[in-house]
């Protein structure tokens, strides 16, 4: 597991903070009971909201967050993921790219360059996948 916690190379930031470096990129909200078309992370509120599509959300409360339209990460390693929601198989073999103070950040499968950013209250653990 040292290899990575190494891929940070430098201080840890905030989810808060991550969002920041996004803002206007094209983001999915994923929260229970929610099902919302994609739409532009407007506004990061130094108070733990963010404005998509004119709605405020909190962050930290929220199952995930998918940004897209990312450039690829210069390093990543491939884990597996357990949530503390019902995901399935879909975390098994994912790229982790970042660990943050209060959140984690995963490449996105598919043919489009995203990045899925998951509040740590939501990772119930990493693991190293074969």
């Amino acid at each position: 597991m040292k290899g990575i916690l190494s891929l940070q190379g430098g201080r840890l930031i905030t989810l808060q903070q991550r969002l920041a470096t996004l803002k206007g990129h094209l983001v999915e909200i994923n929260a229970p009971n929610t099902g919302l078309e994609p739409g532009r992370l407007e506004h990061i509120y130094k108070s733990n909201f963010i404005k998509v599509q004119g709605e405020l959300f909190v962050p930290n409360s929220l199952n995930s967050i998918r940004v897209f339209d990312t450039k690829p990460p210069r390093k990543s390693i491939i884990v597996g993921v357990r949530t503390t929601f019902p995901s399935g198989s879909a975390f098994n073999r994912i790229r982790l790219v970042r660990i943050g103070s209060d959140f984690i950040e995963l490449m996105g499968k598919g043919k489009s360059p995203s990045r899925i950013l998951f509040p740590l209250n939501k990772v119930e653990g990493i693991y190293r996948a074969k």
